[in-house]
């Protein structure tokens, strides 16, 4: 068998993984991308991604001209964006992280955020804008300070496509049903190869340098129960199924530094019925029927005991989502229902639940019967909210308005109104893991670092598996993002070996 050598092997095909074979390939490398899953199921975790958005910095219109070139003035005329700053970015990064984000990695994507989005619209990525988390005023259209205004066109399976087109356009070799098993070092600890498995046995592909681009390990259980804790083994999985913490699991095994949060991870409220694995759609095949359930920072949010457990409206759902999930699935069967009446509705629809089953009564007992909920807890847990709730002001979705309750354990600090105009509504939500916090110790050059501290030669991380960016929590919009970004940055300095 002939022997096989490239400048750079990534192994991945999600947003992270592509974003780094096309860098090393404009950094002049030749490139081979290793992709354990077959070809039509490409992608990883991003081909899921409901919005596919990209939180980046701006200074308002003017900086998002160049990423929507199709978008004409008449529609920018009806556009209110005020600006997101990097101080705005890092303080929310630093905020919903509980300031345990490390300061150079927070620094890195913020400063590189609207860069590297300008940089994929330049290599062929196309973005829209983001109307669903819009509030409609009038015929203008206002998005709240610090929300994503862009997502790749037609969402995460867009993005995947269009990076994939990307890659062919370029010659950039793809082998599918490939999975990357050992990572290959000579005797002074420098990357030389990768091992690999395929249909028609092992063998080893050489390189000068790899880039680790695999996904965390949303999708093993076992590690999902040792890591995250009980009860993760069988929560539902909102991406792929072949995010089994291969990529961190080789490159420990050469003496990388675990890091970050390994008991935390993005996970956040779904349909009740979404499937085990690809839970992001209803009906994953045909891409159809998005299982996201994040308007209950609306309404309120009650168990099967007909109880409150969270502060609902505490922050906009771009900064309390990722959090919310893990909060339903500490519930008794782990599932949660999101509670509206007729005064919402109008506002319940922009959120996209198309496909979701909608629980109708006229009442609030007819309502809990129908969940098969004790009616008089549930009853009683409504009138204690109306009657907490303080009407001193108007509501206002753009704004944390600080319209509240009182007197109430927990809390809503904002958006708080009376649940008092039939017909009332619900939805049961549960758990949806998207990708874990844990992973590999990178530097701001995206290498992999050793339990010196020091770089492996060689070895450099993009996406998911690289750890130190969030904790607990994290800001909409910013995962792919961090995906883009480090696997911009890894490919190129991969292709220059530094």
């Amino acid at each position: 068998m002939a022997v096989e050598n490239y400048d750079v092997i990534v192994v991945g095909l999600g947003n992270a993984a592509q974003a780094a074979a096309v860098a090393a390939h404009v950094a002049g490398a030749k490139v081979l991308v290793l992709e354990k899953a077959p070809e039509r199921k490409k992608g990883g975790n991003t081909w899921f991604s409901h919005g596919a958005q990209f939180r980046h910095v701006h200074n308002g219109i003017a900086d998002e001209k160049p990423l929507l070139p199709h978008v004409q003035e008449p529609e920018w005329a009806k556009i209110d964006l005020p600006p997101y700053t990097k101080d705005d970015f890092y303080s929310d990064i630093m905020r919903v992280t509980r300031g345990r984000s490390v300061p150079e990695l927070a620094e890195l994507l913020v400063n590189e955020s609207y860069p590297t989005v300008k940089w994929m619209r330049e290599m062929g990525i196309q973005f829209e804008i983001l109307y669903n988390l819009a509030k409609p005023v009038g015929d203008r259209f206002a998005w709240h300070h610090g929300s994503s205004f862009i997502n790749s066109k037609d969402g995460g399976g867009g993005l995947v496509e269009m990076w994939y087109q990307i890659l062919k356009s370029r010659g950039i070799p793809v082998r599918f049903d490939t999975a990357a098993s050992a990572i290959m070092t000579d005797e002074r600890g420098r990357v030389t190869g990768v091992g690999i498995d395929t249909p028609e046995g092992k063998s080893t592909i050489h390189c000068k340098a790899l880039v680790l681009a695999s996904g965390g390990f949303s999708a093993n259980p076992a590690m999902r129960a040792q890591f995250l804790g009980a009860g993760w083994d069988l929560a539902k999985v909102r991406g792929t199924k072949y995010n089994t913490g291969d990529g961190i699991q080789m490159a420990l095994d050469i003496g990388a530094q675990s890091f970050g949060h390994w008991s935390g991870a993005h996970a956040t409220p779904i349909d009740a019925d979404a499937g085990d694995y690809e839970a992001g759609f209803l009906d994953p095949a045909n891409r159809r029927n998005r299982t996201h359930r994040y308007a209950w920072t609306l309404g309120i949010l009650v168990n099967t005991e007909g109880r409150r457990f969270i502060d609902e409206g505490e922050d906009f759902h771009a900064y309390t989502y990722a959090k919310t999930g893990a909060e339903i699935l500490k519930q008794p069967g782990g599932i949660a229902y999101q509670i509206f009446d007729q005064k919402l509705a109008a506002s319940v629809s922009r959120y996209l639940y198309e496909g979701a089953a909608e629980i109708r009564a006229n009442s609030i007992k007819e309502l809990a019967e129908m969940l098969e909920i004790n009616a008089d807890a549930l009853q009683k847990t409504v009138d204690e909210f109306n009657n907490a709730v303080v009407e001193d002001r108007p509501i206002n979705e753009v704004v944390r308005d600080g319209r509240h309750t009182a007197g109430i354990y927990p809390a809503k600090t904002n958006w708080a109104q009376k649940l008092d105009t039939p017909p009332y509504t619900a939805y049961a939500a549960t758990c949806g893991l998207t990708f874990t916090y844990g992973g590999l110790k990178i530097n701001p050059s995206c290498q992999v670092l050793n339990k010196f501290d020091q770089p492996i030669p060689g070895l450099y991380a993009a996406g998911e598996l690289t750890a130190g960016f969030f904790y607990y929590n994290y800001p909409s919009g910013s995962g792919l993002l961090r995906g883009a970004v480090t696997g911009k940055i890894a490919g190129t300095n991969a292709a220059r070996r530094e």
